[in-house]
């Protein structure tokens, strides 16, 4: 399944933004982000030519060559394993965030450095449809709803506090862990004991940690304490804070103030905020601003106009 990049057809409604991105001389590479259609409509294009792993948050229809169109509504994990030359689109619903993580890997790092064999993806169909359509080297496409594990890592993702080599030795590392869970999903084999389901208290804990952090991303100005979270969500403050950085890798006050600065950037370097601006959209009086976003970027917001 294809997931196209969004088109600046319609500037007022239409939105994307990258998250994170890493491309690697073998051919892998990882991107997150999220986009916003301004109309509903089919856009074709050429399927990767290998495999790639989707986790979408969102709301699309979606076709391969002749096979009748998919309709998924997230958060959904999708597998696409296309051998040869195939065409595919897209649909995503108007108006819908649609956020996403996408892995993609050749044939050649499956066989030679994953060590994945051939037949388990063309098994994939028999799997999904009872069937196997891939043995004349027709693409395999499998979906099902994703799991806590495969939120986390995309969540993860997303919020990655590193810089230079380390960022891109942790992108890879969590592309390959969401590709092995989707694979396991797909080919419904065992999953290893740590992304078995955890006791109803780690669940609920961790449940708690990715409405939280939903929250304070919904609202940056706005954004309520970890006091209040932990009361709205029926928790202590410890054990929520506890729970969010064993989900993220970050404290809540960590991730909301890289949210706030990282936001408070694309504001400025978009050419139609001022820094001021800038910092009251995100929650910052101006002068902390500048010192913190100096601390974050090694540059002050004004450099930036």
């Amino acid at each position: 399944m294809p997931l196209l990049r969004a088109r600046a057809a319609a500037p007022a409604a239409e939105h994307h933004r990258v998250d994170a991105a890493l491309d690697l001389a073998n051919g892998c590479s990882l991107r997150a982000g999220v986009f916003r259609r301004g109309v509903t409509e089919w856009r074709e294009e050429s399927l990767y030519p290998g495999l790639k792993v989707i986790l979408l948050d969102g709301q699309v229809r979606s076709r391969v060559e002749d096979r009748a169109p998919l309709a998924l509504h997230g958060p959904a994990l999708c597998l696409a394993w296309n051998p040869g030359q195939a065409q595919g689109a897209d649909a995503f619903e108007a108006g819908v965030e649609q956020r996403y993580t996408v892995v993609t890997l050749p044939a050649a790092s499956l066989w030679h450095e994953l060590g994945v064999a051939p037949d388990f993806l063309r098994g994939l169909d028999r799997t999904a449809h009872g069937a196997s359509a891939a043995g004349d080297g027709r693409p395999v496409i499998w979906h099902g709803a994703a799991g806590r594990e495969a939120r986390r890592i995309a969540d993860q993702v997303r919020v990655c506090r590193y810089e230079g080599a380390a960022r891109g030795l942790y992108l890879a590392a969590k592309g390959l862990e969401l590709a092995a869970i989707a694979l396991a999903q797909a080919g419904q084999a065992p999953l290893p004991q740590e992304y078995r389901a955890a006791p109803l208290a780690a669940a609920r804990e961790l449940d708690a940690a990715h409405e939280a952090r939903r929250r304070l991303a919904a609202d940056l100005r706005g954004a309520p304490s970890s006091s209040t979270l932990a009361r709205e969500l029926g928790l202590h403050t410890r054990k929520l804070d506890q729970a969010f950085k064993r989900a993220f890798g970050v404290s809540m006050a960590r991730y909301l103030q890289e949210a706030r600065l990282t936001h408070g950037r694309a504001l400025i370097l978009s050419g139609g905020l001022s820094v001021s601006e800038a910092a009251w959209h995100v929650g910052y009086a101006p002068a902390h601003f500048s010192v913190a976003f100096r601390r974050r970027f090694g540059v002050r917001p004004s450099a930036l106009r």
